[in-house]
């Protein structure tokens, strides 16, 4: 009998210690506080209008690519080795006028397209990481050679961009036209369709450079370029921030800015 009940404590310590093992590494496990305001656990999803060379574009193969692709990537190791996280990216085409209702939404985690900040768009913005500015482009035949000469021409913006907000301050909001993605503006204004387009700077010399079209040397508005975070996620936001600002400081990210012509 005696033995017995010896047999039976063991078991039940052993038993016991097991518990408190498991309960204790379940207890120590460390939360990351970044995974809860994340739709998928160790993943950002990154919504993106591939038509806005050299920050976005499709390569051959139907991939997304440009310089926000390659600066985002740079961003995500430093971010990675900060957090101690192995967070991927995945980016998610869309129309650039549904990124921000995407966000809202709760369709994807963060947005980028050439982003610069306005105080309708109902996002967080990241730190900057480019100045740039909205720019004309033309074609030599059409007179355009700056702001006052865009009344009573057909000119075109990106929905909800704003170049087109701009835009719409000089020759009426009524007379800017969206007719599709930036890719289609610019075909159309090299067949003639169009007289100007409005883009970001370096987004019109790629154009300008494909087309030989004409960039007007007055900017509509200066601005600064961001990486945009749903609303209410601040935790995701601040970690960003830090590793972009450390990415920044680097000679990488001046030779990828160089890389691009930026």
């Amino acid at each position: 009998m005696k033995k017995l009940i010896t047999i039976c404590l063991t078991l039940c310590l052993l038993f016991g210690l097991a518990a408190c093992g498991s309960s204790s590494n379940n207890n120590n496990a460390p939360a990351n506080p970044l995974d809860d305001a994340l739709l998928t656990s160790g993943k950002i999803i990154v919504g993106t209008s591939p038509d806005y060379p050299p920050f976005e574009s499709l390569n051959a193969a139907g991939e997304v690519e440009g310089f926000e692709v390659d600066l985002l990537n740079a961003v995500m190791e430093i971010f990675n080795e900060q957090n101690g996280t192995n967070y991927t990216i995945e980016l998610k085409q869309m129309d650039f006028s549904t990124i921000i209702s995407a966000l809202q939404a709760n369709q994807i985690d963060m947005g980028m397209s050439g982003f610069t900040y306005s105080p309708d768009r109902d996002c967080i913005f990241a730190t900057p990481h480019l100045v740039s500015k909205q720019v004309i482009v033309t074609r030599e035949d059409t007179g355009i050679n700056g702001p006052e000469d865009l009344p009573g021409k057909k000119v075109a913006a990106g929905t909800g961009t704003t170049g087109a907000e701009a835009l719409g301050e000089v020759i009426g909001a009524e007379n800017v036209l969206y007719p599709g993605d930036y890719t289609v503006m610019f075909q159309s204004l090299a067949a003639g369709q169009l007289d100007a387009v409005v883009a970001d700077e370096a987004v019109g010399d790629n154009y300008v450079a494909e087309f030989g079209l004409k960039k007007c040397e007055e900017s509509l508005v200066d601005e600064e370029m961001s990486f945009i975070i749903k609303t209410g996620n601040t935790a995701l936001a601040d970690a960003f921030n830090k590793a972009i600002e450390e990415y920044m400081k680097t000679d990488a990210y001046k030779a990828l800015l160089e890389a691009y012509g930026l």
